[in-house]
C-alpha cells in the first residue's frame, strides 16, 4: 500500500500565530502538558485537579491518560475584545492628552516610535516565553494604543480634524465585513492564495527597505513610493493585504482549536488577532496621509 503523504498545514507570518503550539503534529490533537489542568483516566474512572496525583499513586498500572483543557473560540474572542478595548482606551487618551503636552512634532514621532519599539520587544518576549502571559498581552495592547494614538494625532494634525473617527470607523467596518464574509463562507482561504499574499508582502518589504536605504542618496523622491501616484497605489495594496491576512489568521486560530491546542494559548491567539487588526489600521492611516491636506476640507 502506498503511504499517504502528510498534508502541509497553513503557515502564518504573524509572529504570535506562527508558534509551534498552533501547528498540527502528526495528525494528533495537542494536549495541555500541565497535569493540573487535565483529566486522568485510570481503570475506567476519571479524576481532575488534585485527585489526579492521588489517582496515580493508588494505581499500580501504567501512567494515567491526561486529556488537556482545550482552547475554544469562546475563550479567544472575549480576550481579543479585551485587547482591542485596552488599545482603544490608550488611543483615546493619547489623542486627548497629546495637544496639551509641550511637545513638538519630532518629539511626538519619537514617543510613537518608542512605544512601537517597546511593543515589538514584547512580541519577541511573548514568542520566547514557554507559558503565555495575559499581562504581556494587555501591556502590548496599551503600548500599541499609545503608539497609534500619538501617531494618529500627529499625522492628522495637518488634515481634517474628524479624519481619525472616519479612519477608526472604516477599520471597524472593514474588519466586520471580513469577519461576516468569513463566517458565511464567502471567503475561501487556500494555500495558493496564502503563497501569493506572502510573496506580495515580501516584495513590499524589500521595496520599503530599498526606498529607505536610497532616500538619503536620491533626495525627497527616493524610489517614488512617497509620491501621490505610486504612493497611493502602494497604500491601497497594503490595505488589501492587511484585509487578506485577517481571514488567514482567523483560519489559523480555528485550526488550532480544531487540532486541540491547549487552553493556555487563548491569550496568544487573541494577541495575534489584535496585531492583525492593528496592521489594517496602520495601513489605512498611511494611505490617508498620502493625500494632500486640502482634499479633506
Amino acid at each position: 500500500m502506498t503511504p499517504v503523504e502528510q498534508q502541509r498545514s497553513l503557515k502564518s507570518s504573524n509572529p504570535i500565530l506562527a508558534w509551534p503550539q498552533f501547528e498540527r503534529r502528526g495528525g494528533q490533537k495537542t494536549v495541555a502538558r500541565d497535569p493540573r489542568a487535565g483529566i486522568a483516566v485510570v481503570q475506567g474512572r476519571s479524576a481532575t485537579g488534585q485527585d489526579l496525583d492521588q489517582a496515580h499513586e493508588n494505581d499500580t498500572g501504567p501512567l494515567p491518560l491526561t486529556v488537556g483543557d482545550l482552547m475554544t473560540m469562546a475563550d479567544v474572542l472575549p480576550r481579543w475584545l479585551a485587547g482591542l478595548g485596552v488599545t482603544a482606551l490608550a488611543v483615546t487618551l493619547s489623542w486627548i492628552l497629546l495637544p496639551h503636552l509641550p511637545v513638538g512634532m519630532a518629539a511626538a514621532y519619537a514617543i510613537a516610535g518608542g512605544a512601537g519599539l517597546s511593543a515589538a520587544v514584547l512580541v519577541v518576549v511573548q514568542c520566547r516565553r514557554k507559558r503565555p502571559s495575559p499581562t504581556l498581552a494587555l501591556t502590548f495592547a496599551a503600548l500599541q494604543g499609545i503608539c497609534l494614538g500619538v501617531l494618529s494625532a500627529t499625522a492628522f494634525s495637518r488634515l481634517a480634524p474628524g479624519l481619525l473617527v472616519q479612519t477608526v470607523l472604516g477599520t471597524m467596518a472593514t474588519s466586520a465585513g471580513v469577519l461576516l464574509a468569513y463566517r458565511l463562507r464567502w471567503m475561501r482561504v487556500h494555500r495558493r492564495r496564502y503563497g501569493f499574499v506572502a510573496a506580495v508582502v515580501c516584495a513590499l518589504c524589500f521595496l520599503a527597505l530599498a526606498d529607505t536605504a536610497l532616500f538619503p542618496l536620491m533626495g525627497a523622491e527616493g524610489l517614488g513610493v512617497r509620491s501621490p501616484g505610486l504612493g497611493i497605489l502602494m497604500g491601497l495594496v497594503g490595505v488589501a493585504l492587511a484585509v487578506s491576512f485577517l481571514p488567514l489568521h482567523l483560519r489559523k486560530v480555528e485550526g488550532a482549536v480544531t487540532h486541540g491546542a491547549p487552553r493556555d494559548q487563548r491569550w496568544p491567539a487573541a494577541f495575534g488577532l489584535t496585531l492583525s487588526l492593528t496592521w489594517l489600521y496602520v495601513e489605512m492611516v498611511r494611505l490617508l496621509t498620502l493625500y494632500p491636506a486640502e482634499d479633506f476640507y
